[in-house]
């Protein structure tokens, strides 16, 4: 799956502006699939399969093979771990629960969510005041 997404930038003054992500069928090929799959059916040539994989790349394409993919070198980024495999309660910097909220905001000057919402807070209200009352406290 490809999540094609185009982001609009103004400079005078300056803005960002973001399109709704358009969610298309899509495969990444494995390396040792490249010539048999691409290759073969003359989608690409020996100097656009060298030059990707000079770079430790692979190839992906968006569409039918059979009707002009979409063709783009890709690269897998190491940067990138699957937090949420993790720890699903750790977010990618803009969570409450994540420990890197003040080091996001020296490093990027990202805005980033460091404080709950109301329900979040009612619902640590109540698992609170239901502790206090198991316990005889109140």
């Amino acid at each position: 799956m490809a999540f094609d997404q185009r982001v609009f930038v103004s400079f005078n003054p300056f803005n960002v502006y973001v399109a709704q992500a358009d969610v298309k069928p899509a495969c990444v090929l494995r390396q040792s699939n490249v010539v048999p799959v691409l290759k073969e059916r003359k989608l690409l040539n020996d100097n656009e399969i060298r030059g990707c994989k000079m770079n430790m790349n692979t190839w992906a394409f968006v569409g039918d093979l059979n009707d002009q993919p979409q063709l783009s070198c890709v690269y897998k980024s190491e940067d990138a771990q699957n937090e949420f495999l993790e720890d699903p309660k750790r977010g990618i910097g803009e969570d409450y629960l994540d420990d890197d909220v003040s080091k996001m905001r020296k490093e990027t000057k990202k805005m980033v969510k460091d404080n709950l919402t109301e329900s979040q807070k009612k619902k640590i209200m109540e698992i609170q005041m239901g502790e206090k009352s198991a316990s005889g406290v109140l």
